[in-house]
């Protein structure tokens, strides 16, 4: 998927699959680290080729590829400007959640509760009460 990219700066596991022992769906988020957002057009020809498809940028500066035939997908890779806010947000959150076992467990308590509310599914917009703080602080 990288080098479907290309030109990439940086990759990172983020989400809660990269946080050891954190709940989490089988849905591995990358934040793949690009400095300009306007990929080239043989970009999306090779990550369809890969099994991706386009999510959309959900109102944020960002492109969405997901894999898997329904939820929970299989990886969602956000493309995102390299070191941009959500580059450091992604990052700082789950850094945030590897040094703090205790918030760990309280994210991952909201979590079990979105799905219990939801279903299958929910937005990083429903969790934002919880991560907007977090980051705030840090």
């Amino acid at each position: 998927m990288i080098a479907a990219l290309a030109p990439v700066v940086a990759a990172e596991h983020v989400g809660s699959t990269s946080v050891p022992g954190l709940a989490a769906k089988p849905t591995i988020d990358m934040a793949v680290g690009v400095e300009n957002l306007a990929l080239p057009s043989t970009a999306w020809s090779r990550i369809e080729k890969l099994g991706y498809h386009y999510g959309g940028d959900h109102g944020r500066p960002q492109h969405v590829f997901r894999k898997g035939d329904s939820v929970p997908w299989q990886f969602l890779v956000h493309v995102i400007e390299y070191e941009g806010s959500m580059w450091r947000d992604f990052l700082r959150f789950r850094d945030h959640l590897r040094a703090h076992p205790d918030d760990a467990a309280r994210y991952a308590e909201l979590k079990q509760s979105l799905l219990a509310d939801r279903g299958d599914w929910y937005s990083g917009k429903d969790k934002e009460s919880f991560i907007r703080p977090i980051l705030d602080a840090a």
